[in-house]
């Protein structure tokens, strides 16, 4: 794949802006929130992004699985605007941030700006060593196919070698998520990538996964997001370990594809499970020592980040692998997916 070029990876997710500080007690209380709690804000809730802006220094990150995933790949690819992110945003100052984070890294960024809703933020709240997480998406899960059918917008789908979509986004913007999949799924020179993103996609969304099953080219998940769909999918009642769902889950897909299709389920510090070339893999995770471990909650995040980077550069499978256990192994180490300024030294 040519990787010096504009839009080799082009993903759709459901952006946040991540907002972390360092509050009291007293704030949490005032928002009824718990020190380790992670919630999706209510009306009364709302008020607290302003008020955490006001009362203390907070630092803002760009936020969301997919965009913490492209942000990786863009990091190790180090091309401006290799990696290219849709999703909706709003048209206030806090859209204003999160757009000028993203294009800082070197993200090409094409947000739909919503004229009424609020642009999605997530509140990171850090008391001692707890972390209370309280995330209102508002705009986030309000993209548009009026915008995605842009001409403008479009021709980044068309000059993709790679598009990731993630369930988060499937789940929000169904037929958005389908028409990218039909339009990229099995073509010549593109891979379509789909992330599971979490357990209760797998329950809810079951019906639009299963849509898209004939072009999906390579499904990322985790353990208990594997499991889920495995559930659904009603598979053998002999299929219990993680190995033997992923195996009949690849099998399934092959035969939905008429093709080869590549599984990779990563299980915290454990083995990263692959199906590929209708066989079982697994992948030991280097370790990295537990003092020097800040914060895994974006580590499967990071992991596609680095295997499709690799990918759009013509690694096979193995070394996207080994380049998705580098890059988690790097975010883990400091409080959510922060981008080091040095180049990635993977490639040394």
């Amino acid at each position: 794949m040519d990787v010096f070029r504009q839009d080799v990876i082009v993903s759709f997710g459901i952006p946040l802006l991540d907002m972390s500080a360092t509050v009291d007690t007293q704030f949490l209380n005032k928002y009824k929130l718990g020190a380790n709690d992670s919630v999706q804000a209510n009306k009364f809730q709302s008020a607290l992004y302003d008020d955490a802006v006001n009362t203390y220094e907070v630092t803002y990150v760009a936020g969301g699985a997919a965009q913490n995933t492209i942000r990786v790949a863009q990091w190790l690819l180090g091309v401006p605007k290799a990696t290219t992110l849709f999703g909706c945003i709003g048209k206030d100052k806090f859209g204003d941030i999160l757009q000028g984070k993203a294009e800082q890294e070197g993200v090409c960024v094409c947000y739909e700006r919503h004229k009424e809703l609020a642009t999605g933020r997530c509140a990171v709240l850090i008391t001692d060593n707890n972390r209370c997480l309280c995330a209102e998406f508002a705009a986030a899960k309000a993209y548009s196919m009026n915008h995605l059918q842009q001409p403008e917008n479009w021709q980044h789908i068309v000059q993709a070698q790679i598009l990731y979509v993630t369930g988060y986004f499937l789940h929000s913007s169904p037929d958005c998520g389908k028409l990218l999949a039909e339009s990229s799924g099995n073509k010549e020179g593109k891979k379509c990538c789909f992330n599971l993103s979490a357990p209760y996609i797998c329950k809810e969304a079951m019906d639009r996964i299963k849509e898209i099953f004939p072009y999906i080219d390579i499904l990322f998940g985790n353990e208990a997001e594997v499991k889920a769909l495995g559930k659904e999918l009603q598979l053998k009642n002999d299929c219990n370990t993680t190995q033997e769902i992923v195996f009949q889950v690849g099998q399934l897909l092959e035969k939905q594809r008429g093709k080869p299709c590549t599984v990779v389920i990563t299980q915290g510090n454990k083995s990263t499970v692959l199906y590929h070339d209708s066989k079982l893999t697994e992948y030991p995770v280097v370790a990295v020592p537990p003092a020097c471990i800040v914060d895994t909650c974006g580590a499967g995040d990071a992991f596609v980040g680095g295997f499709l980077a690799k990918l759009a550069c013509g690694a096979d499978i193995p070394e996207c692998i080994r380049c998705g256990h580098y890059a988690a192994g790097k975010m883990i180490q400091c409080q959510g997916i922060q981008i080091p300024k040095e180049k990635a030294d993977f490639w040394t």
